[in-house]
Order: C-alpha cells, then structure tokens, then sequence
C-alpha cells in the first residue's frame, strides 16, 4: 500500500479492498509498469474498482493500458461514479494512443454515458480542447454512430458549465467546437447535417451560435 500521510487514515471504501488491489490502481495511474507487473504477478484484480468506479485503466500510459489488457482488464466494465466510461474519459482528454489500445481491446465504441446518452464520440468533441482527428476517426473506424443524439436536459459533466444536454448529434458539438476536418470527417461517414436536436436546431445552426467561420456554416448548410 502506498504511503498516507501522518495521522490519516485509509478512507472507508479502501478498507473493504484487498491491499494489493488498491496499490494497481495507484501504480497504474502512475505509470509504474514494473509494479504493474509485479502486482498483477502476485494476484492483484485487474478489474477492481473504488468507489467512485474509477479503475486501472484510468490511466495516460499506454504501455500500462496494453499490459493491464492483456492480463485480461475490461474496459467495458470499469467506469465512474457518474457512469462514464473509462473510454469516454480518455476520449474526453484526447489521449489518443490510450483510446485506441482500449478500442483494440474491446472497448464498446458507443457506450459512453446511459444517463445522458452522450458517446465516446460526443465526449471527444465537447469542446474544452481541439478535437484530434485521428481519434475521431479511430471512433469511426471502430464504429462509432455518428448520429447518436443525446438524452435531452440531463447535466453533462463535460460540457462548459455544466450545461445540459439538447438531444445532439456528434456533429452539433463539432459545429460549434471542432475544425473543418473533424467535421468533414463526420460528414463523410454519414453524419446527417439536418438532424435535430430537441429544440429543432440542426449543426448549421450550433455552427451560427458560436461565431464559427463562415466557411464552416456553409459546410453545414443543407438548403
């Protein structure tokens, strides 16, 4: 177990963990493959989770990522206490060579969050960061839906503010967040540029609220 710091003690979930399996997730987290290897080695749960839900493959090291899957991790089964996956998170922050790994490793492509059904593929394209074209195409490639629309008015942990859901496509968000080619890369594996969201807007119209350039409005213009 790693080391507390003096006159703490172990919070309540920890105490119900075997040892080994909370000192993975810490080394996994930090990147330690050797312990990885040396824990899983002496039994440790590749799958065990705190309760927040977060579990090993909560991690920015790929080397980590591919060893824990080996050994036989779940990315399906690992997610965190607001019911995100550990795919969405990751596709969330823009890690691409971890997205991917997850993907060859299994990983459910559109499961992101039930509660608002936001995808993998809407948290890559939230719009705190540029979104990187190569893992919204690793998405697509590993057949992601480009037109999967969100559950309307639930909370989105990964949108500015908090801001609720309107029931949008991927492509609403990259309207109003991506670059030219994120969108044409939606558009070319069959984003539709008139589908709606709750309140009836279409992307052109996400593109036209947020100052996009005019070039970009034109690309999602349907009429």
């Amino acid at each position: 177990m790693w080391p507390q710091p003096p006159g703490t003690t172990l919070p309540i979930w920890a105490r119900f963990m075997n040892p080994q399996d909370i000192e993975l997730k810490r080394a996994a987290f930090d990147g330690d493959l050797d312990r990885v290897q040396a824990l899983i080695a002496a039994g440790a749960d590749v799958n065990a989770c705190d309760e927040h839900g977060a579990g090993t493959l909560l991690t920015f090291h790929p080397d980590v990522i591919r060893m824990l899957l080996s050994h036989g991790a779940d990315p399906n089964r690992q997610t965190n206490e607001n019911g995100v996956t550990v795919l969405a998170g990751l596709c969330f922050v823009n890690v691409t060579e971890c997205v991917r790994l997850l993907l060859e490793g299994d990983a459910d492509p559109n499961r992101g969050r039930v509660e608002s059904g936001e995808t993998p593929l809407h948290h890559a394209l939230a719009g705190h960061t540029h979104a990187n074209a190569r893992l919204v195409q690793l998405l697509i490639d590993h057949g992601a839906d480009v037109n999967a629309k969100t559950v309307p008015a639930v909370a989105s942990f990964n949108l500015f503010g908090g801001a609720p859901t309107r029931g949008e496509s991927p492509l609403h968000r990259a309207a109003a967040y991506a670059s030219r080619t994120v969108i044409e890369l939606l558009l070319a594996a069959g984003a539709d540029p008139r589908a709606e969201d709750a309140r009836g807007e279409r992307p052109v119209h996400w593109a036209g609220w947020h100052r996009r350039p005019r070039e970009l409005v034109d690309l999602l213009r349907t009429e």
